[in-house]
C-alpha cells in the first residue's frame, strides 16, 4: 500500500474507532466509505455494510438503495413499496483488497458468486449472516418485481491499492463477468467497475469537499438587497443545465442536494403524473408556465459572465419536480425551461426559514418538517453543550458534520438512529427499531420529538448506544450477532441499572434520572461491564424463550418482555 493511501485510510479508521480492526478490513470500511459516502443522503456507518469473514462469496461490502433510500433489511422494502406504490431498486457489491496489484481470479471468484449464487434462484454454498441479510432483501425485490419501475440497477466495485492500468486479460474478464450478471435478466443495467489508489483517493477526497457545479443561465433577474442574503435571482434555467445540478458521476440523481427538502419524491402521485405528462406530450413551452419552480439555497453563488457557479446548494423546494424531470431526461427538448430562485445566503437561520416557508406554501406532514421544529434546535444545543468523553453531535440536517474535521463519526447521531434509539430505550419497542424511518415514526408520533420532552433521555439513548457500538466492534467475529439485538441491549440497560422508575421524557426529574444512568457510562471500562451484563440478559431471554441466538430472533415482541423482565429481576429497585 502506498503512503498516500496508507495515510487516508489511518486518517480514516483513528476517526471511526477502527484502528483497533486488522489492516484488511480497516481497508474494507475505508472502500466501503469512499464508494457509498455520495450515493445516499444520510451518513454512511460502514459496520451496517462491511461483512464478516468467511461465507462471504467473496463480498466485502454491498449497499441496497430503494427508491434513494438505504435499505438495512426486507422489511424496510415493505415499508418504502407501502409509501411509494413502487420500487426503484440499486443493488451496490465491493469487493476490496488491500493488496497492489488486481487479482484476476478473484474478479472471477466474485463474478461466478454473483451470477450463480447471490442472484441465483437456487443458491447451494452456505453464507454467513450479513450475505444473508442481503439476499434477503434481494428476495423481497424480487418478489415484488411487478411493482418496480424498472428492472433493478447492478454496480459492483472492485477496489485495491494498485494502479489500473487497462491490462487486456484483466478487461475481458470484467466484461465477461459482467455480461453473466446481466444475463441472468434481472437487470437493466450492470456495470463493473475496478477501482486502484488513486480512484480511491479521489472517491475518499471527495466525501471532505463540498457539492459545486457550474451552470449557464441566459435569462436572470437580480433581486434587491436582502438582510443576510448576499444575493437573491429570480429566473429561467435550460433542462439540460437544471440537470447538471442533480446527476452525479455515475448518471444518478444526487439525493444528497435534496437533505434540507423536507419530502423526498413522492412517486407517481397525482401531481407528479401531471407534471410528466406535460414533458411526455411535448409540451415543453408550457412546463415554465404550469410549473412552481424549484429554490435553491447556496453557500457560495460566483457569477462570471453567463456562468455560475453554485457550491454547497441545497434544493430546498422542487424535489418533485426535479425526480419528474430526471426520470423524463431522455425525452427534454431544447425548449423546457424549469424556473428556478437561487439564494445565496451563509446565514443557516435565514436558510432554514427559506426551506420551512417555501414548503409551508403547499400541502406537507408536519412530520416532514421534523428538522426545523423548536425541539429539534433544543435538541442540537443539548447535544452542543456536552463536553469530552460524553460529547456528541445530534445531525439535524443531513450530513451536516460530514465534512467537519476532528470529529469522531460514531459520535455523530442522525435523526434516525435517535428516533430508533429512544424508540428502542424509552417507548419498549426495540423490535421494530429496524423499521425504515418514517414507518417507526408513524408508530410512535405522539410519544416522540414532543415540543414539551426534555433532551436528556434522548441524548442518554443515543451515548448508551454509542459505548455499546464500540463495544460491538471489539468483539471476536463469531461473536458479532449480538449486533442484531443492539436496540434491545438499549431497553435491557435501562431497566437493568435505572435506580428509579423513568419520569417521562417531559417531567423535569428525568434530568436526575438519566445522570443516574450515564454514570455506568463514564469509562470505557464501566462501559464495557454494563454492555457484558446487558449481553447476558439477552442471552438468558432468549434461553428462557427456547428462541436461537440469530439474527432473525431479534424481532420478536415476546422477547422484548421477557428482557424486561430479566433486566428487573437483576435490578435491587424491582427486588425490593
Amino acid at each position: 500500500m502506498d503512503s498516500v493511501t496508507r495515510s487516508l485510510v489511518k486518517e480514516f479508521s483513528d476517526s471511526n474507532n477502527f484502528s483497533e480492526l486488522g489492516a484488511g478490513k480497516q481497508f474494507e470500511h475505508f472502500a466501503a466509505f469512499s464508494i457509498l459516502f455520495a450515493r445516499f443522503p444520510d451518513e454512511i456507518a460502514t459496520e451496517e455494510h462491511v461483512v464478516g469473514d468467511g461465507g462471504d462469496l467473496n463480498i466485502d461490502a454491498y449497499a441496497v438503495k430503494v427508491n434513494g433510500r438505504l435499505v438495512l433489511d426486507a422489511e424496510n422494502v415493505d415499508d418504502l413499496l407501502e409509501l411509494n406504490g413502487s420500487l426503484d431498486v440499486e443493488f451496490i457489491i465491493i469487493q476490496a483488497k488491500s493488496s497492489d496489484s488486481f487479482d484476476g481470479a478473484a474478479i472471477l471468484a466474485l463474478g461466478d458468486n454473483l451470477a450463480k449464487e447471490v442472484f441465483s434462484e437456487s443458491p447451494n454454498l452456505p453464507v454467513n449472516d450479513d450475505v444473508r441479510r442481503f439476499m434477503e432483501i434481494k428476495n423481497r425485490v424480487f418478489e415484488n418485481a411487478a411493482k418496480l419501475k424498472d428492472n433493478p440497477i447492478c454496480r459492483v466495485f472492485y477496489a485495491c491499492t494498485g494502479n489500473w492500468k487497462n491490462d487486456d486479460y484483466l478487461t475481458k474478464i470484467i466484461d465477461r463477468k459482467r455480461d453473466e450478471i446481466l444475463d441472468t435478466n434481472l437487470f437493466s443495467e450492470v456495470s463493473f467497475e475496478p477501482l486502484g489508489a488513486r480512484e480511491l483517493q479521489q472517491l475518499f477526497r471527495r466525501t471532505k469537499t463540498s457539492i459545486s457545479r457550474t451552470i449557464r443561465i441566459d435569462s436572470l433577474v437580480t433581486l434587491p438587497t436582502i438582510k443576510d442574503v448576499e444575493a437573491a435571482y429570480l429566473g429561467i434555467l435550460p433542462a439540460s443545465e437544471f440537470l447538471k445540478l442533480l446527476i452525479d458521476d455515475d448518471g444518478d440523481i444526487m439525493k444528497s442536494v435534496f437533505v434540507d427538502n423536507v419530502r423526498d419524491f413522492q412517486g407517481q402521485n397525482p401531481v407528479n403524473l401531471d407534471i410528466a405528462k406535460t414533458i411526455q406530450e411535448g409540451d415543453f413551452d408550457q412546463f415554465v408556465l404550469r410549473n412552481n419552480g424549484i429554490t435553491i439555497v447556496a453557500k457560495s453563488i460566483r457569477p462570471t459572465s453567463s456562468q455560475y457557479r453554485l457550491e454547497e446548494y441545497q434544493i430546498v423546494n422542487g424535489c418533485q419536480t426535479s425526480h419528474v424531470i430526471y426520470e423524463n431526461k431522455e425525452i427534454l427538448g431544447d425548449g423546457l425551461f424549469v424556473p428556478v430562485k437561487l439564494i445565496h445566503t451563509e446565514d443557516e437561520e435565514v436558510a432554514q426559514a427559506i426551506v420551512k416557508s417555501t414548503n409551508k406554501q403547499t400541502l406537507v406532514d408536519e412530520n416532514d418538517l421534523l428538522a426545523f421544529t423548536p425541539f429539534q434546535h433544543g435538541l442540537e444545543d443539548f447535544y452542543g453543550s456536552m463536553d469530552s468523553e460524553y460529547k456528541l453531535y445530534y445531525e439535524r440536517r443531513g450530513k451536516q458534520f460530514a465534512r467537519t474535521e476532528g470529529i469522531e463519526k460514531g459520535r455523530i447521531v442522525t435523526k434516525g438512529i435517535q428516533l430508533k434509539t429512544y424508540a428502542s430505550m424509552f417507548c419498549d419497542l426495540p423490535h421494530q427499531a429496524g423499521r425504515y424511518q418514517g414507518t417507526l415514526l408513524k408508530t410512535v408520533r405522539d410519544r416522540v420529538f414532543r415540543e414539551d420532552h426534555r433532551p436528556d433521555a434522548y441524548y442518554t439513548s443515543a451515548f448508551t448506544n454509542y459505548r455499546f457500538e464500540i463495544a460491538i466492534r471489539r468483539l471476536p467475529i463469531d461473536e458479532r450477532v449480538i449486533r442484531s439485538f443492539k436496540f434491545y441491549l438499549l431497553l435491557a440497560f435501562r431497566y437493568r441499572f435505572e435506580r428509579q422508575m423513568f419520569p417521562g421524557a417531559g417531567n423535569r426529574k428525568s434530568d436526575a434520572y438519566c445522570r443516574e444512568l450515564l454514570e455506568n457510562l463514564g469509562t470505557v471500562t464501566s462501559s464495557k461491564e454494563a454492555f457484558d451484563e446487558c449481553v447476558s440478559i439477552i442471552q438468558q431471554s432468549l434461553k428462557n424463550l427456547g428462541i436461537p441466538f440469530e439474527r432473525d430472533s431479534a424481532k420478536s415482541r415476546p422477547l422484548v418482555d421477557e428482557v424486561m423482565c430479566v433486566a428487573k429481576n437483576r435490578n435491587p429497585i424491582y427486588c425490593e
